[in-house]
């Protein structure tokens, strides 16, 4: 499983620090998302992919740093239509 989170665009670098720390500590590595964007609006999109990882658990370990995290969410359910070739 894996779960996706934002820190927001207005949070100092010290913060994105400590929120990594925090995930660190708990043995959980947040890899960027975008790893060659310069823009916070991207550059703060982060993914956790380890076996178990629960939505609930990284929202907890967030939520100390409130405003500075902008959502936190797991994998969607994608299903494909289906509708064949040519129908509407």
């Amino acid at each position: 499983m894996s779960v996706e989170f934002k820190i927001s665009a207005d949070a100092d670098e010290a913060a994105v620090r400590q929120v990594l720390e925090e995930l660190d500590g708990r043995g959980l590595v947040a890899d960027p998302m975008f790893p060659e964007q310069s823009r916070p609006a991207l550059s703060r999109m982060f993914i956790i992919r380890a076996p178990g990882v629960q939505v609930d658990e990284i929202a907890q370990a967030l939520e100390p740093f409130g405003a500075d995290i902008e959502y936190v969410e797991g994998d969607v359910s994608r299903r494909t239509s289906d509708r064949g070739e040519g129908q509407r």
